[in-house]
């Protein structure tokens, strides 16, 4: 098992029998292809846009049966910032920042 990411509650990992990346968190667990991994970055960094001040909690809708779940701004934050540390491991990457 190779360890991407592993900060509680989220982990990520893949085995070496497996190609796929797993994804650990708030009792979810998730396998997915690369490109699947690089589609979820996307999506979280499309809701990461939509958070403001007011923003508790975020609403995730995954794919698998309509799974919709709601978790806490801090733990949807940490999760973005491990896919992300992720994808400019794993994948290069590269981090840009606005003015």
């Amino acid at each position: 098992m190779l360890h991407l990411y592993n900060e509680k509650p989220i982990s990520i990992f893949t085995t070496e029998k497996d190609v796929k990346i797993r994804v650990q968190f708030c009792n979810v667990k998730m396998k997915m292809k690369t490109c699947q991994f690089k589609h979820f970055y996307k999506y979280l960094t499309n809701l990461s846009k939509k958070i403001d001040v007011s923003t508790g909690s975020v609403d995730l809708l995954l794919v698998r049966d309509n799974l919709n779940i709601t978790i806490s701004l801090s733990h949807f934050l940490q999760l973005c910032s491990a896919v992300q540390t992720v994808m400019s491991k794993k994948f290069g990457l590269k981090s840009i920042y606005p003015n």
